[in-house]
């Protein structure tokens, strides 16, 4: 696992392993951590490893939103020449 503290934006990230992430006992260890830094108003934000192709599933993603926001573009477009 890793943690990193960011103060500027006051969010805690922590960076679990495929080892960690099935580990239900060691995720529920951490629960005590994630209340305190939410006490101290900071966000926490947990990433679990996957087993997918980074490259591929982050060029899909991209794909994807490209796409999400050109349809919301042409409905704002057509929403505004009515």
């Amino acid at each position: 696992m890793e943690m990193e503290v960011s103060e500027k934006d006051r969010i805690v990230y922590y960076w679990l392993t495929n080892a960690e992430k099935e580990d239900t006992e060691f995720r529920h260890s951490l629960k005590p951590q994630y209340g305190e830094w939410s006490r101290k108003g900071y966000k926490v934000c947990v990433f679990l490893s996957g087993k997918g192709n980074l490259v591929e599933l982050t060029k899909e993603l991209l794909v994807h939103n490209k796409h999400v926001i050109a349809k919301r573009n042409v409905r704002q477009a057509m929403e505004r020449e009515r």
